[in-house]
């Protein structure tokens, strides 16, 4: 929200005019990042692991290339979406590099942070493997 909202200040404010076009590329990089993860989600129907019997569930596993059971219900769960928007954030590399090249380094292991912290989360409480994160 604070990418949109400077973004739309550099329409409006003079002063803000030259970090206009890597606001647009940060704003559009994390969208476009998020996005295409939520499409893979709606498109590839994968268990979570508390989804799975051998954790506690009610099914069996079913690989990503296999054929799903006609009576399983369709799943959202890899890619996982927490470590994504974590991840998606590495767009803050360019940004910072177009803007203040000495942050660029700390951009990128704030975004790698968010995303592995996000994803070890996750997969603690049981929501995705190690492969949903990666």
């Amino acid at each position: 929200m604070a990418a949109i909202l400077a973004l739309i200040a550099s329409w409006l404010l003079p002063a803000w005019r030259a970090w206009r076009r890597p606001l647009g590329y940060l704003v559009l990089a994390v969208a476009a990042s998020t996005l295409g993860v939520s499409i893979l989600k709606q498109l590839i129907s994968m268990d979570c692991p508390w989804d799975l019997s051998r954790y506690g569930g009610a099914r069996a596993f079913v690989g990503l290339l296999a054929t799903r059971p006609a009576d399983y219900p369709d799943t959202a769960c890899f890619p996982a979406g927490h470590a994504s928007a974590g991840y998606a954030w590495i767009a803050l590399y360019c940004f910072c590099n177009a803007t203040r090249p000495r942050w660029r380094w700390a951009g990128l292991v704030l975004a790698l942070t968010m995303g592995l912290a996000f994803g070890i989360a996750q997969q603690l409480r049981g929501a995705h493997f190690l492969s949903h994160d990666l």
